[in-house]
């Protein structure tokens, strides 16, 4: 359960969204975001799934079962699509090397 609350401080923090602010997102308390945070307490199944949502990663994720991350490029036409890829692609490479 540690990778939990680093993930969920890692991706607040990435957002820059304070844990009050959060924790009104998702209607709790700003102690139960510190208490995951801290490792004293863990999100049932349904903030579990909130969180997933907003952060828009997969449980697992969070959970720190899976390393993968994804990007939502539904949104973008093909030609934005390919550029993400190819930016994607190149961003690889050069750890490859």
């Amino acid at each position: 359960m540690n990778r939990f609350y680093n993930r969920l401080r890692e991706l607040r923090e990435r957002e820059s969204i304070s844990q009050n602010a959060l924790a009104n997102t998702l209607g709790i308390t700003r102690a139960s975001v510190n208490a995951w945070e801290m490792g004293l307490s863990a999100p049932n199944a349904q903030s579990l799934v909130m969180l997933a949502k907003y952060f828009k990663v997969s449980i697992d994720y969070l959970l720190g079962l899976d390393n993968s991350e994804y990007i939502d490029i539904s949104a973008l036409n093909s030609t934005e699509k390919e550029l993400v890829c190819s930016m994607i692609r190149y961003l690889s490479s050069l750890k490859e090397n």
